[in-house]
């Protein structure tokens, strides 16, 4: 009876080893060096948390609303980079009376009169999704996580920061060449990016400030995807 059991087990184990051998043989590759680029565009609001401010008060003084856009490579389907640029807060049709926070302090409507803020980052996406489930062309939603590196300039006090943050994005495939995004990411920044002033907090330590973003993702190039090939 032992002996059958052992048996049994081993036979398992063996199945099961011949399948992760099978899956260790089996790896993509990306078509081409102009395959699997997209653009994305769309628009986005900011939660500015300066320091030693109450975030439960962010609402009333740290929102404010921009446009942003971004070039991207899908690497391998799990890896990809992504290249973005944000104007916040610089147009006034979508002007909002809730920048109270935004340098120069307490001077609602001064930041955008003076052109608001821009960011410039790189994305490291990681598609957890992907990873973990393996790759399929016709999934309708993945699931990525991304550490960002950049700099902003606030218009507003005239001065430059570095950026640093992390984000969790969400792709929904709509066809082949269209998909929605909808992208949460919290950004680190310098005291400088908020001004220097007085009794509000902001003169030491770092700041941050969340972005939301919403907007259209545009595959581009005829070929797309990655190609299965044997390890």
């Amino acid at each position: 009876m032992r002996r059958k059991r052992l048996a049994v087990v081993m036979a398992i184990m063996l199945a099961v080893m011949n399948i992760a051998a099978q899956e260790k043989k089996e790896g993509y590759v990306v078509n081409s060096f102009w395959s699997n680029w997209f653009v994305q565009a769309g628009l986005d609001m900011s939660l500015q948390n300066p320091y030693g401010h109450d975030f439960g008060d962010v609402f009333p003084n740290g929102k404010s609303f921009g446009v942003h856009a971004a070039l991207g490579k899908r690497f391998t389907p799990e890896l990809t980079i992504r290249g973005r640029v944000n104007w916040e807060n610089g147009i006034k049709l979508l002007k909002n009376g809730h920048d109270n926070w935004l340098a120069p302090f307490y001077q609602p409507g001064e930041n955008m009169d003076k052109g608001g803020y821009v960011t410039f980052v790189g994305d490291i996406q990681f598609d957890i999704h992907n990873l973990f489930c393996g790759y399929r062309t016709d999934r309708l939603w993945n699931l990525q996580v991304f550490p960002r590196l950049g700099g902003a300039y606030n218009f507003g006090v005239s001065k430059g920061t570095p950026l640093l943050g992390l984000g969790v994005a969400n792709t929904f495939r709509i066809t082949d060449n269209i998909g929605i995004y909808f992208d949460v990411a919290y950004n680190m920044v310098s005291s400088g990016f908020v001004g220097v002033e007085k009794n509000t907090g902001t003169g030491s330590n770092s700041n941050g400030f969340f972005d939301i973003d919403l907007g259209v993702t545009l595959e581009l190039g005829k070929t797309r995807g990655f190609k299965k090939i044997e390890l």
